[in-house]
């Protein structure tokens, strides 16, 4: 017998309350929505600088810089 009544009544009253909470479930998904979008632009920047970073590695591995070895002032100049 109490499970008659409880399928008979709404959950909630959400005649007037309906609008309002549709509109937060909105503002909540458009929130997350920026943050994920926010998200994908770090990690694009963040995965192009890896790259940037990797292939200077690998260019410095493969051809060293020629250090040449220039006198310094005070070994050029007689004390």
């Amino acid at each position: 017998m109490g499970t008659a009544i409880l399928g008979e009544l709404p959950a909630l009253p959400l005649h007037e309350a309906g609008k309002y909470v549709a509109g937060a479930y909105v503002v909540l998904f458009a929130i997350v929505l920026i943050y994920v979008a926010i998200m994908a632009i770090r990690l694009s920047r963040l995965e192009r600088e890896l790259g940037e970073l990797l292939e200077l590695s690998q260019g410095t591995a493969e051809h060293p810089p020629a250090r040449e070895e220039a006198p310094s002032e005070r070994e050029a100049t007689p004390a």
